[in-house]
């Protein structure tokens, strides 16, 4: 890997920081705070110091900026100059959603573009009219990839995640596909050197490690408490498409129930606990758990703490060994505000800094590894991973794209609903209050009831 696409390291707890912000809805109340990205003069270009430069201000959430947009920004702030074009960056805090839609309303946008909406944010925020399509832009913008961006990306479903009704919205920022990350040497002390391939075999393994660690206080298992990480992510193994024809996640399926009563007997075992569901990520820096699945900044993080040696990663097991590799796989993506003051400017800012080539592009993509990123444009993916060693639990990643399902953006719609009404009902059947089959009735009851206050 070139020095230009070494990670860059940012402290632990701006690293937490982040992961945080991604992992829950975004809140509705809080401060902006900007931080500006220091325009860069363009090498031996006199005339552009000297012409009238116009300020286009963009956002992004504060760990992404550390990680690569900061950067990736004031590189690209080098060729923009030549155009009397200077990129101002300023870090999102929580709250910034109802002051945008107050900037929208009154027609006084203050920004271009916006560097992250999460997968789950994306639907929402079309239909809240926070972000405008991007088609006739991208036909004017003299990015050279921006009119067949589609054919960059390495595999087509990344593409038809950026529309909707027909229409592009969203440039992707980065893919985020669902690993299960472990401490190798945990694995080792119950006799495994790697991950079983079932699930009934990875349940037997689990038995063996609590025999085995449970002097030192380690629980073998962690479950994130967010229905896209954990749960989420085992249930992909158990359905070839997790959602139904309305695209919400078919948590109404006998094939969900298999899964959440796996999860149970785990419980039941002392497998994992429900102390643990809260927050397992200090249990996992301290080493009282031993394997997740998650994102792969659970795999980073562990690494963090840990050295690659201890801490490796690999796609979750199967229900059969016959089964394809499966994985929950999400896209994350900027976008140009409504009303935006300079939406052509904020188009090409997000083209450039998160495209295929070009080295804003090479600063961002390489900036997401040290995080839960990882590229969506086969060149990226050929140059950060495919052609190096430092990531093999990336390829494995990789190689379940083909046969696993790309969230939709109209699962957005129903992924906040379910996620506020299905934790209670889940930890009262885990905790053994309940059966599984009621505790998704009742969850499924609310959803619709919540569903229809909506469309009231």
């Amino acid at each position: 890997m070139s020095e230009q696409r070494q990670p860059y390291t940012i402290s632990r707890r701006r690293l937490l920081k982040g992961t945080a912000g991604m992992a829950g809805l975004t809140a509705m109340s809080g401060l902006l705070g900007a931080c500006a990205v220091a325009p860069a003069a363009a090498p031996g270009s006199g005339a552009a110091a000297e012409q009238p430069m116009t300020d286009v201000y963009v956002i992004t959430l504060g760990a992404f900026a550390d990680m690569s947009t900061r950067d990736s920004t004031a590189l690209y702030n080098e060729e923009a100059a030549e155009r009397g074009i200077r990129y101002i960056l300023e870090d999102t805090a929580e709250g910034w959603e109802p002051k945008a839609l107050a900037m929208v309303r009154e027609n006084d946008m203050r920004w271009s573009a916006h560097g992250i909406a999460n997968a789950g944010n994306q639907w929402n925020y079309i239909q809240m009219g926070l972000v405008q399509p991007l088609d006739d832009l991208l036909q004017s913008s003299t990015v050279p990839w921006a009119k067949d961006l589609a054919d960059h990306y390495y595999y087509p479903a990344i593409h038809e995640a950026t529309l909707y009704e027909g229409k592009s919205y969203f440039v992707p920022m980065k893919l985020n596909i669902h690993l299960m990350g472990y401490r190798q040497d945990y694995i080792e002390a119950a006799g495994y050197e790697e991950i079983p391939e079932t699930w009934d075999e990875f349940e037997v393994m689990l038995e063996k490690m609590k025999e085995a660690l449970e002097p030192e206080g380690v629980v073998p298992f962690a479950v994130r408490k967010e229905v896209f990480r954990t749960i989420g992510t085992a249930f992909t193994t158990f359905v070839e498409n997790p959602y139904d024809d309305n695209n919400m996640l078919r948590i109404d399926s006998e094939e969900w129930l298999n899964c959440i009563k796996m999860f149970k007997r785990w419980f039941d075992k002392g497998l994992t606990n429900l102390e643990l569901l809260q927050d397992p990520m200090p249990d996992w820096q301290t080493g009282k758990t031993a394997i997740g699945i998650d994102s792969h900044s659970w795999v980073r993080i562990g690494r963090s703490v840990w050295g690659a040696d201890l801490v490796n990663g690999t796609v979750p097991p199967k229900t059969d060994k016959s089964n394809p590799k499966r994985t929950w796989i999400h896209l994350d993506s900027g976008f140009v505000f409504t009303g935006a003051p300079h939406p052509q400017e904020g188009l090409d800012w997000l083209l450039a800094t998160m495209g295929p080539e070009g080295a804003p592009a090479d600063r961002h993509w390489s900036g997401t590894l040290t995080f839960s990123g990882m590229p969506v444009h086969t060149t990226q993916y050929e140059k950060l991973i495919g052609s190096s060693d430092a990531y093999p639990e990336l390829v494995d990643a990789y190689a379940a794209i083909p046969t696993s399902t790309l969230q939709p953006m109209e699962a957005g719609r129903y992924y906040p609903i379910i996620q506020s009404k299905i934790w209670p009902w889940l930890e009262r059947y885990w905790g053994g209050e309940i059966e599984a089959e009621e505790a998704m009735e009742n969850t499924i009851q609310e959803v619709e009831e919540e569903l229809a206050k909506q469309q009231a």
